[in-house]
């Protein structure tokens, strides 16, 4: 069986790390044979592939990348073309599986860079839901957010969700933690944010939770890790921003956090919960759908914008330690839901489906 996969947001922090995952694991069916479009030098640096691909360097939500479409229509003909983004072909008709990670332009066109983003974005998802053969979406939470919006007729929708890097564990070898510590100048004490700094990722009630905070625990510091998308301000006492960091780095980051928060307003998937109740960290995160559908029991749900609630969560966090613990052992079982290996197999049964169409 012949699948094309889109492969050129592979160095996208979010999506790239789906592609990153996701790819191998189809590379290695034996039932599928799998060519790549994308940058060749991305795929080989990455991936380490260098045969089967094809060079597709168009820009996303380009003219460009819809006149490619068009070009290599031919070389994939009927067979799957994958697709893990929303930036599906117009004007060329191919037995396509489309991969849905939010609808976040959708949801909050307030955080968007421009209007047409909102505009596209809402076109497109119209087009998937009538054209493609087959929607992944990555959680509940996003299929039923596509339902309620766009309450489609066609039934080709399916969940399934990503999995948990093998990155990341929890480290019991004290010296290299000791040496994570030293390298990034991290405190004893603090709490951890991880994700891109954007207008609907809510950092401002983080931040102003912390402030309250550090009242009563003068200690605590608070370590922000990601793409910064929006302007932010490190002055506050206590804050530190490190930046992007790669997950090597980031896995002996997470095993020095005291405690993990994500007050997000919206998500698609909730991969840094997963990660953070992976290597023992407990987790107080927004109570919103998908957070729900994730972190499940191994989470201490707070409301997104009440900052003295937040506030008293991580708290009791940071003082309880049985709490703590009782959070810490229901996210390690947790994570075990969530398998690349898994994904992969239902992916691949995906295509067997469409291809039989």
């Amino acid at each position: 069986m012949k699948v094309f996969f889109d492969a050129r947001m592979i160095t996208h922090p979010g999506i790239g790390r789906y592609i990153r995952s996701i790819v191998p694991l189809l590379k290695g069916n034996a039932g599928i044979e799998l060519t790549l479009l994308g940058n060749r030098e991305a795929i080989k640096r990455y991936l380490n592939v260098e045969e089967s691909v094809i060079d597709f360097n168009y820009p996303i939500y380009s003219i460009q990348e819809q006149i490619g479409y068009c070009r290599i229509k031919k070389i994939i003909g009927d067979n799957v073309l994958h697709i893990p983004h929303y930036n599906i072909p117009f004007l060329a008709r191919f037995n396509l599986v489309v991969t849905l990670h939010d609808l976040i332009h959708i949801m909050y066109p307030g955080g968007a860079r421009n209007k047409f983003a909102c505009v596209y974005m809402y076109c497109a998802m119209r087009r998937s839901l009538r054209v493609a053969k087959k929607i992944i979406c990555v959680s509940a939470a996003t299929r039923d957010s596509i339902q309620k919006i766009f309450n489609p007729q066609r039934k080709n929708l399916e969940v399934i969700s990503e999995g948990i890097s093998d990155v990341f564990f929890k480290i019991v070898d004290a010296g290299y933690l000791k040496n994570v510590k030293a390298r990034f100048n991290l405190p004893d004490n603090f709490i951890l944010y991880v994700g891109s700094i954007r207008k609907h990722k809510n950092i401002d009630s983080l931040l102003a939770a912390f402030t309250r905070l550090k009242k009563i625990i003068p200690s605590v510091m608070l370590v922000l890790v990601g793409k910064l998308a929006q302007k932010l301000d490190c002055a506050q006492e206590g804050v530190m921003y490190l930046g992007e960091v790669p997950d090597e780095d980031l896995v002996g980051i997470y095993n020095c956090a005291s405690v993990f928060c994500n007050l997000s307003l919206y998500e698609g998937f909730s991969l840094t919960l997963l990660e953070a109740q992976k290597c023992a960290v407990p987790v107080v995160c927004s109570d919103i759908p998908v957070h729900r559908d994730t972190a499940d029991k191994g989470a201490i749900f707070v409301p997104a914008t009440d900052v003295d609630q937040i506030k008293d969560a991580l708290y009791n966090v940071l003082t309880d330690s049985a709490r703590k613990a009782s959070c810490v052992d229901k996210g390690l079982l947790n994570v075990n839901r969530f398998d690349w290996n898994r994904a992969a197999q239902q992916i691949f049964e995906i295509y067997k489906s469409v291809n039989n169409l």
